[in-house]
């Protein structure tokens, strides 16, 4: 999250010295990292049951601090906020979440997770 900081703070002029990326392309992988860091959140047990909404949750927490790096980004010279950079920013976040719902699929298929001892028992 600082390194999106980082770099939604510098002005265009700044930019230019980095190599060039496209714009979206950036967002896209910049939030799709994002996104894997908050899948994280859930232990590889967990990502198990209901994968989609887990998806869901990192993504629109990729989205909900997209939009405050895009209202952030409106107040740097030479720089604007861009619906469109909210949809690469999801859509990112989405690809993120998905990548790491299907790694977690393939793990739990070869190395499975064994099932937490309740009470005593297993």
């Amino acid at each position: 999250m600082a390194i999106i900081f980082k770099l939604s703070s510098m002005t265009m002029e700044q930019l230019e010295d980095l190599p060039h990326i496209w714009d979206k392309l950036a967002h896209f992988c910049e939030y799709a990292t994002l996104a894997g860091c908050y899948a994280m959140l859930w232990s590889r047990n967990e990502w198990s049951k209901r994968q989609w909404l887990r998806v869901l949750v990192v993504g629109g927490l990729a989205l909900l601090y997209g939009c405050t790096d895009e209202f952030h980004q409106s107040f740097v010279e030479t720089r604007d906020s861009s619906v469109f950079d909210l949809v690469a920013d999801l859509t990112g976040g989405l690809m993120g979440g998905i990548v790491y719902a299907i790694v977690t699929r393939i793990l739990n298929r070869y190395d499975p997770v064994p099932e937490e001892k309740v009470d005593g028992r297993q």
